[in-house]
């Protein structure tokens, strides 16, 4: 692997992590949703996921640029 190639890996292993950490959050969402009730869930579990969202679309936006640059 060269060294212009480290930093879409980098940003493909951050978004990997995100969608881990979002996989997470829905199935704690789910749980207090099945244990508790519904409008607790989503008051803890949205805020994280909009912002697991907004970061995996900078980070998609990035990783194109970067791979967009490499190519040219």
């Amino acid at each position: 692997m060269n060294n212009y190639n480290e930093p879409v890996v980098a940003l493909e292993l951050c978004r990997f992590c995100a969608h881990c950490i979002a996989a997470i959050v829905v199935a704690g969402m789910l749980f207090i949703g099945l244990i508790g009730s519904w409008s607790v869930a989503l008051n803890v579990g949205l805020i994280p996921l909009l912002a697991l969202a907004a970061s995996d679309l900078l980070a998609r936006r990035q990783e194109h640029a970067l791979q967009s640059a490499i190519r040219a």
